[in-house]
């Protein structure tokens, strides 16, 4: 099981080191959200109708969100996921994403639940529901697929690693 706070931290530290770089506030930076509570968590699986995925759960015990995750592209907590108008332009950036680069990353619409995207781009993070082909796994669309995650830790994970590589690019 994934060390949370280890791997917060570590992020955070990629971050503050990106804001020591992007000398004309390319992006924004924040911290996490404080962590989710049972109740909310519980709450927020009630009105989806299912449980969430295991490891973004525990993810979102540690911390319930995070702005600026990366780049201008906001990580979703409790809040975000069961209030549509909170996440309005993921939902709209899901609705938008064309049914043959569904078809072809091997997702169906109604399967995949938005976890991250940017007001500013078409960036879209989605989470593959518990009935879906490929559950837990998280894919990233910006027009067609970018990316494509096995589980919530690998994500998490690679945004370290894509973090990091905005610190080379802007030392650069």
């Amino acid at each position: 099981m994934m060390n949370w706070k280890d791997r917060i931290v570590d992020l955070i530290l990629v971050k503050q080191e990106l804001m020591r770089q992007d000398i004309e506030r390319i992006w924004p930076y924040h911290f996490p959200e404080v962590g989710a509570t049972e109740k909310s968590l519980q709450d927020l699986e009630e009105e989806l109708g299912y449980k969430l995925d295991f490891t973004y759960r525990s993810f979102l015990q540690h911390a319930n969100g995070w702005k600026g995750f990366y780049q201008t592209v906001d990580l979703f907590g409790t809040e975000e996921l069961k209030d549509p108008t909170k996440n309005e332009y993921a939902e709209r950036l899901l609705t938008v994403i064309d049914d043959q680069v569904l078809k072809e990353s091997g997702v169906i619409r109604s399967e995949l639940l938005p976890i991250a995207a940017t007001e500013y781009d078409k960036d879209l993070f989605v989470l593959c529901l518990p009935n879906s082909a490929k559950p837990g796994e998280i894919l990233w669309f910006a027009g067609e697929e970018i990316d494509r995650f096995e589980d919530f830790s690998e994500f998490f994970l690679s945004m370290i690693e894509y973090n990091r590589e905005e610190v080379l690019a802007l030392k650069g």
